[in-house]
């Protein structure tokens, strides 16, 4: 179930875990520092106050994810069994401006092989100091897509990315305003592999408002839309085509969380048509939410997603592109958190505008623990 996962508004599998193991190592160290007074065997060496805050501060997180789906596309059936997640992270500050956090993440089928899915240092961003910097591999802030719903929206398809990057930015308890650069792999006339100038020359920005605790809106803007994580293979490939320029992306979200009513509406988009030699091409995608939780741990959504041009492979011999997302999808999905760490979840989809017109229905059952 999508959440946004810039670094500073923590991701969907972090548990603050301020108990058992940060409580053994803190009352370790307490017995350690005591032992180690003057007159002691072990001498008067005393633990450095910032060990002991590291490890009063470590926050651990688990999710595991299963899932089932069987789906009939343009009459053809298909169904599997999916070791869907398997995501662990910890966080640990040395005081209150100065952070460490590594996260893994394992998909079936799409994770398999580079499993750092975020490793960065983090300065600021306290109650002292609201300005912050962030280092290294991370979630950068261009798009939110927050969902009830155990499938990505399509806004995600298109704008995610977790590049090695630095960024730079304010908040406080109302906005969050950043800005970033990263070393961007696909190059004007380059095809991917064959290197290119090795130079940093991507950049965005993010602007996010909270006014009022039942809204959260923001707008993002990315200078290359083809160097997030899924259109980068795209990019790649068309990068050398006749006619390709590079093109920004930019796109807005709003939240609203109206007692147990909540709603999520997110659009992001090419800035500029990419116009090949086969013809122009403008990706962008639209998601629209509304969940409500119809009784104490259950939840209700209805969703209506959109895209165009959102394709995720090219072919360069036959100038044409492959393996189209849904032109437009419904929606429907029942959660259901039966114990403290553990949701089921089953989800309805409806798809059509895909390759060659094709439509068709999915279903997927879910079985998450978080801990």
């Amino acid at each position: 179930m999508g959440v946004s996962k810039s670094p500073l508004s923590g991701n969907r599998y972090r548990f603050y875990m301020k108990s058992y193991w940060a409580i053994i190592i803190s009352l370790l160290l307490g017995s350690i520092a005591s032992a180690e007074k003057p007159g002691h065997p072990m001498g008067d060496e005393q633990i450095p106050g910032w060990a002991t805050n590291t490890f009063q501060s470590l926050e651990f997180g688990v999710l595991l994810e299963v899932e089932g789906f069987a789906s009939k596309i343009d009459g053809k059936n298909q169904s599997d069994i999916l070791l869907a997640t398997v995501a662990f992270d910890i966080e640990a500050s040395m005081n209150d401006w100065l952070t460490g956090h590594i996260g893994l993440l394992w998909e079936q089928y799409s994770r398999e092989d580079n499993n750092i899915d975020e490793a960065y240092i983090a300065l600021g961003a306290s109650e002292s100091i609201p300005f912050y910097l962030i280092a290294g591999r991370f979630y950068q802030p261009v798009g939110n897509f927050e969902s009830a719903f155990i499938s990505d929206p399509l806004t995600l398809e298109l704008a995610e990315m977790n590049q090695v990057s630095v960024m730079i930015g304010y908040e406080n308890s109302w906005i969050d305003l950043n800005a970033g650069a990263f070393r961007g792999d696909v190059k004007e006339g380059v095809a991917t592999g064959n290197g290119g100038d090795s130079t940093i020359d991507d950049f965005y920005a993010s602007l996010s408002l909270a006014p009022a605790d039942a809204i959260k809106l923001g707008v993002y803007w990315l200078s290359d839309l083809m160097e997030t994580y899924n259109m980068s293979r795209v990019g790649g490939d068309i990068a050398t085509r006749p006619g390709y320029e590079k093109s920004g992306g930019a796109g807005a979200f709003i939240n609203l969380y109206l007692g147990l009513f909540t709603f999520n509406a997110e659009y992001v988009s090419a800035l500029q048509s990419y116009d090949l030699s086969g013809g122009s091409y403008v990706p962008a995608a639209f998601n629209l939410e509304g969940s409500v939780e119809v009784h104490e741990n259950v939840t209700v959504g209805l969703k209506f997603g959109a895209s165009d041009d959102l394709y995720a492979t090219y072919d360069a011999a036959a100038l044409s592109f492959g393996e189209k997302l849904p032109g437009k999808t419904y929606g429907a999905v029942v959660a259901y958190a039966f114990r403290e760490y553990a949701t089921v979840a089953a989800e309805y989809l409806y798809v059509e505008e895909l390759d060659n017109g094709d439509r068709g229905d999915m279903v997927t059952l879910q079985l998450g623990l978080e801990f």
